[in-house]
């Protein structure tokens, strides 16, 4: 069985319904360092790694590969795709399995998943609102370039030093990321 997704164009619109899902939380200001009226502003903690999966990690990644391989992890990862030279990379799409793992599992040892199951979502660099952002635990998700001519997508991964990345076995369901 193959699943051929058809992209969407990274939006508000998309990443609202990603937040709404439980799958993501996007870096922006919180009400408490909006409203602060202290001489010193303040502090707002948007969540803290469990302490079982060890100190967070930054890493650079130069992604290249063109096969989706859905994983999930058991605590969050911070995104950031900045590309400061502006250089000519790859389109980056991540896919995202509309639910948490546990019940993708479920569906897919059913054998019942649909395109209607996942979003496959173009990523874009260099936004305020739309280059940085948290994917939550337990969801499932995969990077994966488009085969072109250019330069591969490079970005950064901040998460927890010990956590691990937990590929699924799909072998009887193939992704593929298709065109607009």
């Amino acid at each position: 069985m193959q699943i051929t997704l058809k992209p969407v164009k990274s939006s508000i619109k998309v990443f609202n319904y990603l937040e709404k899902k439980g799958f993501v939380a996007r870096l922006k200001p919180t009400r408490k360092t909006i409203d602060t009226r202290t001489k010193t502003g303040a502090v707002d903690i948007l969540y803290t790694s469990n302490k079982n999966f060890g100190a967070h990690r930054l890493m650079c990644i130069g992604k290249r590969n063109k096969t989706v391989q859905m994983t999930y992890h058991l605590d969050n990862e911070d995104l950031i795709f900045l590309n400061p030279y502006n250089d000519d990379y790859q389109k980056l799409y991540i896919v995202f399995a509309l639910d948490k793992i546990d019940i993708f599992n479920k569906k897919l040892s059913k054998n019942i998943l649909t395109n209607k199951d996942f979003i496959a979502v173009e990523i874009v660099f260099n936004d305020p609102n739309l280059s940085f952002f948290t994917i939550l635990k337990k969801t499932v998700h995969c990077e994966v370039v488009r085969d072109e001519n250019k330069q591969h997508p490079i970005f950064f991964v901040a998460e927890s030093s010990k956590l691990k990345n937990n590929k699924i076995k799909h072998k009887n369901l193939k992704i593929v990321v298709g065109e607009y």
